[in-house]
């Protein structure tokens, strides 16, 4: 395993003076404006707590500063979980009246017992209640066989770590969590081998920016303990970062806790004669962790892939964006001019007219600024040359962004919305950029980080051709900042009931056929009205059908007329006749060919769809239908109306035998004087040899 090295020339660091000359203090962590701590200053022996074959006893102490800031005496914290053997490290739960620590697990009047047995660590909890700590329960892991100790609680208290030299780790011992579920504490995680190695790991610490501090003796280390720090990220965690000197020495150092934002804090260090406590500050703030800067991307491609057929021989897909732009195509590519809001208008159009015959969709996109930290700057400098830094593209929707800092080629680093740097060397300098954002809803800390590679060349010639050759890394960008909403999807409400109207005007008034605004229509073509009580309109169509290319040859010739603006509209069925009678057709199908054999004769198959509506019409005794038939091109028309006058004539007759009133049905032949496709092939003339079964209002 590689390790990355911290910044360094950074934290200033000293002895804190209730760390004692003659015993240990170590494990410090914060509590009530004070700091808990471990130590075996109530023995008199000196003797290092880490050498295993003399280790001395220590327990859990509190010291607090008084009202001028110095520090008391320290005291025993609590009597109450004090054994005679080791207590602690220690942790705490936010409000402070509950405690996760450490401790060995026989003691009392088991203590006699254990030197002569297995008398391993342990964790344990305890609740404040009355200024008193009790409720003592053990953790539901702890073992005779391997040690749990040094826990931490995260700062939602949904995460309890701990080290542990549990025979399933990856040597030594090994970082583990377990979560809060459903009342109790889940099975233990190990952290796996981006942290934990085959040596000793320990000493867990978590801020409430999410970075886990820990100690570890591996040997890529300074000497002895050393502290790291690492986060998680999505593939699990950062590679840790050795805190570099004065934190980290030649002896042991360990158990780092720090503040919110990992600015100050204390740590432990057997440095001295003996293992002491030392108080740090970082005098700049350094970069840890941080993502590969995102390119805010305002280009987006849409694909129609709606249910209804559509004949792209004689419509085309036509989209209309809300910034005046207009494509064509059933895929398409647009490039907006930023974050915003936008619609986008998918409409079928006649080719050749340029009309339009159906809105299909429409869609609402909703683009924003990714939400990071944002670095803008030139890409390509000179040796010596300033290049400004510009962090004022940085975007959070609910976070306040309250400082920025700067960290330039891993070692300098500068503070402030906007700066200017000059590196003195060429090549690739890895400049970042951190944030520390304050949450909108609960007030809380959290770091965000980027990065971004500067090219500094020797002179303008080097750099002319650096930038000619200069490509963005496909990496970089990023289609998170886009949401698209169908506002209106006439496919999504696609199913077997849905109907197709050619409407030819609408009006906030009742209107007589007679009306001049019809004029233009052939008169071939009967005009019905519907009330549409959503926004009180009548509107008048001329057909009406379940697909929607067989209105289009009706369509067309309304333009050919001189009728401006027909345009077909989208509805589901809602009346429960109108929808039988469509599953009717949707069963047997409309096509006469099925019904009728070379001699004109009902067929097996129009029998039963016949049959079926005898028993519809029978259901609605004032149910009228008008039966009509159409036809190909193929004949003279004159042949055409008899035929089909023929064929409808025999449907009749077959109802009015099965018991419908004669004076419920109307029969009608019209040739081929309205098809639904070209009858230049066999496939679109079978289309329109059909039956249609019209409800008469």
């Amino acid at each position: 395993m590689s390790f990355l090295k911290a910044q360094s020339n950074i934290y200033t660091i000293e002895k804190t003076v209730f760390s004692s000359n003659r015993f240990d203090e170590f494990a410090p962590v914060f509590y009530k404006g004070g700091i808990v701590f471990c130590s075996n200053r109530r023995n008199s022996s000196l003797v290092n707590y880490s050498n295993d074959a003399n280790r001395a006893q220590f327990n859990i102490y509190f010291v607090e500063p008084d009202k001028k800031g110095k520090w008391k005496n320290a005291d025993l914290f609590s009597k109450e979980i004090t054994t005679k053997l080791n207590d602690g490290p220690v942790t705490f739960n936010e409000n402070g009246d509950v405690i996760y620590f450490s401790r060995n697990m026989i003691v009392g009047h088991k203590l006699k017992k254990s030197l002569y047995n297995r008398n391993k660590l342990g964790v344990y909890s305890a609740h404040l209640v009355s200024e008193k700590w009790g409720n003592v329960r053990e953790f539901r892991y702890n073992n005779d066989w391997f040690n749990i100790t040094s826990p931490c609680l995260s700062p939602d208290e949904k995460r309890l770590y701990f080290s542990s030299d549990k025979p399933d780790g990856y040597g030594g011992a090994d970082l583990y969590y377990c979560d809060w579920e459903n009342g109790y504490w889940g099975d233990p995680v190990n952290l796996g081998p981006q942290i934990n190695t085959d040596k000793n790991e320990s000493y867990p610490f978590v801020n409430k920016v999410g970075e886990l501090f820990f100690s570890s003796d591996r040997p890529e280390g300074m000497g002895g303990k050393d502290i790291y720090v690492t986060k998680a990220n999505d593939d699990g965690w950062y590679t840790p970062l050795r805190l570099d000197s004065p934190i980290n020495s030649e002896f042991d150092d360990f158990a780092m806790v720090t503040d919110s934002l990992g600015n100050k804090g204390y740590f432990s260090s057997d440095r001295g004669r003996t293992i002491d406590i030392y108080s740090f500050s970082a005098e700049k703030r350094p970069v840890w962790f941080s993502e590969s800067q995102l390119q805010n991307n305002y280009c987006i491609t849409l694909t129609d892939s709606g249910g209804s057929q559509v004949d792209t021989l004689k419509l085309a897909y036509e989209w209309v964006f809300s910034d005046g732009i207009k494509q064509y195509g059933k895929k398409v590519s647009h490039c907006f001019a930023g974050a915003g809001e936008y619609t986008a208008k998918v409409r079928l159009i006649d080719k050749k007219s340029r009309e339009l015959f159906f809105h299909k969709n429409t869609y609402q996109i909703s683009i924003s600024n990714i939400e990071q930290p944002y670095i803008e700057s030139s890409n390509h400098g000179l040796v010596n040359e300033p290049i400004r830094f510009d962090a004022r593209k940085s975007y959070f929707r609910d976070f306040e962004i309250i400082d920025h800092y700067w960290q330039m080629d891993d070692t300098v680093h500068k503070t402030g919305m906007v700066t200017h740097y000059a590196f003195d060397h060429p090549g690739e300098k890895n400049v970042k950029l951190g944030l520390v954002l304050r949450s909108k809803e609960n007030g809380n800390l959290v770091k965000k980080a980027v990065h971004k590679t500067v090219y500094i060349l020797k002179n303008e010639k080097e750099k002319r051709l650096r930038v000619s050759q200069f490509l963005e890394p496909a990496a970089i960008h990023s289609r998170n900042n886009f949401k698209i909403v169908n506002t209106y999807l006439a496919d999504n409400k696609l199913n077997p009931l849905s109907l197709y109207r050619l409407e030819v005007f609408s009006s906030p008034r009742k209107m007589l056929p007679t009306d001049p605004v019809f004029n233009r229509i052939p008169s071939k073509y009967a005009i019905h009205e519907i009330f549409q009580s959503e926004d009180g309109t009548f509107r008048y169509f001329v057909q009406e059908n379940t697909d929607m290319m067989s209105l289009y040859p009706a369509y067309k010739e309304l333009l050919t007329s001189g009728f401006k603006k027909p345009e077909v509209t989208f509805s589901i069925l809602t009346d429960s006749v109108k929808m039988e009678l469509t599953r009717i057709l949707l069963k047997y199908g409309d096509q006469w060919d099925m019904f009728f054999n070379e001699r004109n004769r009902l067929t097996t198959n129009g029998i039963l769809m016949l049959n079926n509506i005898v028993e519809l019409m029978n259901s609605h005794p004032d149910l009228k239908i008008e039966v009509g038939v159409h036809t190909d091109n193929m004949k003279s028309p004159e042949k055409n109306v008899y035929l089909t006058n023929l064929l409808a004539q025999i449907i009749t007759n077959y109802l009015v035998d099965s018991g419908v009133s004669q004076y419920r049905l109307i029969s009608k032949g019209y040739g081929d004087e309205f098809p639904i496709r070209s009858n230049l092939l066999e496939t679109g003339r079978e289309r329109n040899r059909r039956v249609e079964f019209k409800i008469i209002e």
